[in-house]
């Protein structure tokens, strides 16, 4: 009976090794490199275009397009940015970042409230085209050049000197920089001539925070994590991250030889997002966490497509349709996904971006 016990032992340890290694195997990231050989295949650094009219979305001065948005919308917009004319702009105290680690408050509400402040001005200003929120759009450009860090508080614990209070001499590139680059990126390349009318430091100002805060820390470091060239398999970091500073590097980077550098770069840290997917497209993060990894995969790819006319195009390969299908494929019935680890099994992905992915 005992020697019986033992071999049973025996087998089902053999068994559970052979499924241990066959899992390591899955997940260990294979070096398909799809981005970067594609980036090769057409010779980016002649395929780029490396100025402006690569955008598709139209500049401020183009008042027949804005004007030209379906008043309900316009109206819903104008009323939005009419609600922050007279907002507050909140400093942003030392004690407010050490709450994290006195207390776990994150601060993402009041990160959240400032940003959709600036987004909302930014939109009605778009459409009405009266210059009536321009000076509030000042006061926001005014108020992140002020700040040391554009981050997210719990995720300071990247930086040399760990959590707590932001070294402004060890700048950490996170998911709220990201996303604070590119809002301001946006704002640089649609006002700024707007903002030179009133004061040309208001302009000179905001491009250099940008690119001490984030552009060039990105571009010269390899080390943070979620970039992938330390080896591991990134998590959805990578492309949220990518796809924020893939927009901010096009938008304001004046030297058309640099742009393309960082570019590749960019392209170099997706394959290593891409390289540690299996391939059958899955979301080991579950379906509500498409919307930040194979939903800003899809954005970065459409713009390497658009920066390149046409030129750079993966979408016909089957590990980038299979991230696509993904998503409906976890699809119970609207509005519920089959739903694991953290993941919410109401939410994942922005309609019109799981579309323009499926017409891709």
């Amino acid at each position: 009976m005992k020697k019986s016990l033992q071999k049973v032992s025996a087998i089902c340890l053999a068994i559970m090794m052979l499924h241990s290694s066959v899992l390591m195997a899955e997940l260990k990231p294979r070096e398909r490199n799809i981005l970067a050989n594609e980036a090769k295949e057409i010779d980016l650094a002649n395929s780029m275009i490396v100025d402006d009219s690569w955008n598709k979305l139209p500049g401020y001065k183009d008042r027949q397009f804005w004007e030209g948005i379906t008043a309900n919308i316009r109206q819903e917009y104008i009323k939005n940015a009419e609600e922050y004319l007279g907002y507050d702009w909140p400093v942003v105290k030392a004690t407010d970042y050490l709450e994290f680690i006195r207390s776990g408050d994150r601060r993402q509400q009041v990160y959240a409230a400032c940003s959709n402040a600036l987004i909302s001005l930014v939109m009605g200003e778009l459409v009405e085209g009266k210059g009536r929120f321009i000076d509030q759009i000042i006061n926001a450009v005014w108020y992140y050049s002020e700040q040391t860090w554009w981050g997210w508080s719990a995720h300071l614990g990247s930086q040399k000197a760990g959590p707590g209070l932001p070294d402004i001499n060890d700048p950490y590139v996170d998911l709220g920089v990201g996303e604070i680059t590119s809002n301001l990126s946006w704002t640089y390349y649609l006002f700024r001539e707007e903002f030179d009318k009133i004061h040309p430091l208001i302009s000179k100002r905001l491009l250099q925070e940008i690119t001490n805060k984030s552009l060039t820390p990105y571009f010269i470091r390899d080390d943070f994590g979620y970039m992938g060239f330390k080896g591991g398999r990134p998590n959805n970091w990578n492309p949220w991250v990518n796809y924020n500073m893939l927009t901010s590097y096009l938008l304001v980077e004046k030297d058309p030889v640099k742009k393309v550098a960082e570019v590749q770069k960019i392209i170099n840290s997706l394959d290593k997002f891409l390289n540690g997917y299996s391939d059958d497209g899955g979301c080991d993060e579950g379906p509500s966490y498409w919307g930040a990894a194979g939903a800003l995969l899809y954005e970065s790819l459409e713009i390497l497509k658009n920066v390149t006319a046409g030129k750079f195009d993966v979408f016909d390969d089957p590990l980038i349709r299979n991230i696509g299908q993904y998503f409906h494929k976890v699809n119970i019935h609207a509005p519920y996904f089959i739903n694991f680890a953290d993941a919410e099994a109401t939410t994942g992905g922005n309609p019109s971006i799981v579309y323009r992915y499926g017409k891709a």
